[in-house]
């Protein structure tokens, strides 16, 4: 790390500070049960938590195109990442006019989502377009506990905002507006095309199985992940207002954030595991926030662990996809491990289990959680025999 010149670790803080802001949703999420419960009465739950998570449905879409308008060599990654960091910002400039209608909600999900798209994945891609593979680990690392530490203050404050008013978590997003401002300045404006002919190689645009495996790990992660915080604010409605919400998200922020700095250590330890050991922490911190829904230390012991899993699966499926790559196809890879994957498990988590276990256990979010504890166990365990098998065969051919 300490071999970078100015320029790289200019870089580097930029796409610690993009990582801040990729988050947005967690100034929002405290609001779900006021929003169910005091503004739009006649939606139900399910139907506001995945309005909240249409961002998540448009930015793989988007992304998508994005990534092969990048693997062209017609736009430059600086000029995505820009726009979209704009537009996120310009959605919270939004919400100031358009919030009395249940479509301006939707509005404001649709502008976040295509705002998202233009850099969460884009912006991971510059890892491996400038970084070696040691300086991928260790800042793959930092970036997730960036991405919950931009989580912490955007809940902290979301929640806090949301007891003013409704649609004040929206605010937060205007903390786009001076990273896009940086980045202007810190990220090279070259295009994939220009990359290749300089380097006189012949790209292939084929992708290696990994990306898709660590891509369907990312996937299920999300799916279950997500559940988390989608429910937090309606499982402690009875004893905390709003706000209380928006602490309980900062901290399974907080557990992400930790769990990011020690990142590095625990993958070169563990290897591809750790993905398994992600879905074992979910399992763990569900089970505690099932058994104890009456008491807020232990609420907040269950979402910081929970919050933990995701500085373990997303770091280390990156680092893992970014050893498959080249810069002529980590615009698409991370794209399907950065955005596609994780925005598709993040919309619909609360279409799959809010319907499946209201159906089977009624709206109780004490059943909810411990019902996906188990789905979490079972991905664990799958998990882990994946990758002793995967193991056990590298060794073979060694």
């Amino acid at each position: 790390m300490s071999s970078m010149d100015g320029k790289k670790k200019f870089l580097m803080w930029t796409i610690l500070l993009i990582a801040m802001v990729q988050m947005p949703n967690l100034a929002l999420t405290p609001s779900i049960n006021q929003i169910q419960t005091s503004v739009f009465t006649d939606r139900s739950l399910s139907t506001i938590q995945t309005t909240m998570q249409l961002p998540n449905l448009i930015s793989p879409f988007v992304t998508i195109i994005t990534a092969l308008i990048i693997g062209k060599g017609w736009v430059s990654k600086k000029t995505f990442i820009v726009a979209g960091l704009f537009l996120v910002a310009a959605t919270g400039a939004l919400a100031f006019v358009f919030h009395t209608e249940f479509w301006h909600l939707c509005l404001l999900s649709c502008c976040l989502g295509l705002g998202l798209s233009g850099y969460i994945s884009t912006a991971s891609s510059l890892l491996v377009d400038h970084f070696t593979l040691e300086q991928r680990q260790v800042i793959s690392g930092y970036q997730t506990s960036f991405v919950n530490g931009g989580g912490i203050l955007m809940s902290l404050c979301g929640g806090l905002l949301a007891t003013l008013i409704w649609y004040g978590g929206y605010i937060m997003l205007l903390l786009a507006l001076p990273v896009a401002i940086i980045g202007i300045f810190s990220i090279p404006s070259v295009r994939v095309a220009k990359v290749s002919k300089t380097a006189g190689e012949k790209k292939s645009l084929k992708l290696h199985p990994d990306v898709f495996l660590f891509g369907a790990f990312i996937f299920v992660f999300m799916l279950v992940y997500n559940v988390v915080g989608s429910n937090l604010s309606t499982h402690i409605a009875g004893i905390g207002d709003t706000s209380v919400s928006g602490y309980a998200t900062a901290v399974q922020m907080g557990g992400g954030v930790i769990c990011g700095l020690f990142f590095g250590k625990l993958s070169g330890k563990l290897g591809d595991f750790v993905t398994g050991c992600a879905f074992l922490a979910l399992f763990i911190g569900m089970t505690i926030l099932s058994l104890f829904p009456n008491s807020l230390p232990m609420i907040f012991v269950g979402v910081f662990i929970s919050g933990s899993a995701m500085s373990m699966m997303l770091p280390q499926c990156l680092y893992s996809v970014s050893k498959v790559v080249d810069d002529s196809t980590s615009a698409i890879a991370t794209s399907i491990t950065s955005c596609i994957c994780p925005g598709f498990g993040g919309f619909f988590s609360a279409m799959v289990f809010t319907n499946i276990t209201t159906a089977l256990f009624g709206e109780s979010t004490v059943a909810r959680y411990r019902f996906v504890s188990f789905v979490a166990l079972a991905c664990a365990a799958i998990i882990f025999v994946i990758m002793a098998y995967r193991r056990k065969k590298e060794k073979a051919a060694a």
